[in-house]
């Protein structure tokens, strides 16, 4: 996320005017245009396979995996359990956040397939602090309905924080009840 747009989000408290502003952000034209041309451009390699960052289907569960909070900057064992998650085959997607901001990680994951989200804030920080913490070394995964009580056992048996956010829809961007438009009005 660039100086501008860091600014941008300083001197503003409404949520959709920023999302309005991210929408025209030529920085996330561009990283979406790449993930666009290639899935796996940024990508967890796990065994012989790779897990895309980006979303894959409707329903799917979207989860952070990790400290979102950016109280802890190193998410090392974080990523080798999604690596491990990955090669066990109970993941659809898997994006790191870092520096990037979650809702910003949230566009880019939905961009490929034309997907929305509809997640759920997290009461204990502002819902700007939640969106656009640019200090967060969480990891962005979904997990198909099949998985998702394996996965779910499994990070709980690594130790691991997870915060369920909620779940893939067809093309609207929600949080709460604030509605972020459609993921139409941030591609080209």
């Amino acid at each position: 996320m660039n100086d501008n747009f860091k600014k941008k989000i300083i001197e503003i408290d409404d949520l959709k005017e920023i999302a309005h502003i991210l929408s025209m952000s030529t920085e996330l034209r561009e990283s979406i245009s790449e993930y666009t041309n290639d899935p796996y451009h940024t990508t967890f390699a796990a065994g012989k396979g790779k897990v895309p960052m980006n979303f894959n289907k409707k329903g799917d569960t979207i989860y952070l995996l990790g400290d979102y909070t950016g109280k802890e900057l190193d998410n090392s064992a974080d990523i080798e359990i999604a690596l491990d998650a990955a090669e066990n085959k109970l993941i659809c997607s898997a994006h790191i956040l870092c520096e990037k901001g979650l809702l910003y990680a949230l566009i880019e994951a939905c961009s490929v397939n034309k997907l929305g989200f509809d997640i759920t804030s997290d009461s204990e920080i502002s819902e700007k602090e939640f969106l656009f913490n640019d200090k967060n070394p969480a990891i962005l995964i979904s997990v198909s309905t099949e998985k998702e009580g394996d996965f779910v056992d499994f990070i709980y048996k690594n130790g691991i924080k997870i915060t369920l956010l909620g779940h893939v829809t067809k093309g609207e961007l929600r949080m709460d009840d604030t509605s972020f438009g459609f993921i139409s009005e941030y591609i080209d």
